[in-house]
């Protein structure tokens, strides 16, 4: 496991928990609550600069964890103290049997698991795209022809002294 990822996961995570708390408490079951997994993902992908491979991966998860157990816990908690309610629609759904439910609970869970894959490349792709590019080493100064020359260098390209011998200038 590399270091970011315990941080990447734990933030993208906190950032869902956030999200689903104020989606529940102010619009209910609603549609919106898939901001959550795609934002998670965003935070989470922002760690790494490799957009499929871990980007994706660590939006995944973050989108795991979510869903099976952050959003539960919310939604638990929040039902028992009486500031969620079920809406009818949802209670009517249990007629449609065990396994329509099953296969409706997948599809929504490989759903989420989709926009948290795509938060994740899309946080890591931002991410790569502002770190600046390498700087290339910074070149020493000969102190004869004060000609700029690549360290290591024992001679200097341009007036020829021995840089090993020659005292170090205080410039």
């Amino acid at each position: 496991m590399k270091p970011r990822t315990g941080l990447a996961i734990l933030s993208g995570v906190a950032t869902c928990a956030a999200l689903d708390l104020a989606i529940l408490l102010t619009a209910g079951y609603s549609d919106i609550v898939l901001i959550s997994p795609f934002l998670g993902g965003l935070v989470a992908g922002s760690f790494f600069l490799d957009p499929m491979k871990n980007g994706g991966k660590m939006g995944a998860l973050t989108a795991i964890i979510d869903v099976l157990v952050i959003r539960q816990i919310i939604q638990t908690v929040l039902i028992h103290m009486g500031l969620l309610t079920i809406p009818p629609e949802i209670s009517e759904i249990e007629s449609l049997g065990l396994p329509m439910l099953l296969l409706l609970s997948i599809i929504s869970f490989l759903i989420q698991l989709g926009i948290g894959f795509g938060g994740g490349v899309v946080g890591s792709y931002i991410k790569r795209r502002i770190t600046p590019p390498p700087q290339p080493p910074p070149l020493n100064v000969c102190p004869y022809c004060k000609a700029k020359v690549p360290p290591g260098a024992i001679y200097c390209p341009y007036c020829g002294a021995n840089l090993k011998e020659a005292k170090p200038s205080r410039f």
